[in-house]
């Protein structure tokens, strides 16, 4: 999550910069192959879950004139995916599918994910993991959040 938040603040800060002399609304797409991300929830409750490996990734975004912007990312490959809680880390290997997306105006801050994984136990191929796990954050004008959920589902 931190490489998705740096991402967009980057993106809309290099956008936002050069918006007000746009004529129209400024888009920019990426493409790339190394995939990570880290999400605040475990299956065993309070910790990070973080992936790391290959894979396809694409992101969007969008701003307006009016500094309005929507992002998103969506990303899908081979990783290995750790979740650390108070016991310690724990290591996976499989594939994950994640999509992020946020979108700011003047009004409110939305963000939302989904991640999806599947895979084995790198200390025991007996073992899997399929998790599933979403948030969503919402923000009104004056910075205050109104929204905070958060979900994981283990199996």
């Amino acid at each position: 999550m931190k490489r998705t938040l740096g991402a967009i603040a980057a993106a809309v800060a290099l956008v936002a910069g050069t918006a007000g002399a746009a004529s129209a609304n400024t888009i920019q797409t990426t493409h790339g192959t190394v995939i990570n991300d880290a999400i605040p929830v475990t299956c065993a409750g309070p910790g990070v879950t973080a992936f790391a490996g290959t894979g396809n990734w694409v992101q969007h975004l969008t701003v307006n004139n009016a500094g309005d912007s929507w992002f998103t990312l969506t990303e899908e490959g081979q990783v290995t995916l750790w979740t650390t809680t108070s016991d310690g880390p724990t290591a996976w290997t499989g594939h994950v599918q994640e999509w992020f997306g946020a979108e700011d105006n003047n009004k409110n801050s939305v963000q939302h994910a989904t991640m999806n994984f599947q895979g084995t136990s790198t200390a025991d191929p007996s073992k899997t993991l399929s998790m599933h796990a979403a948030f969503t954050l919402t923000f009104n004008a004056n910075g205050v959040m109104t929204v905070n959920n958060q979900t994981v589902s283990c199996q």
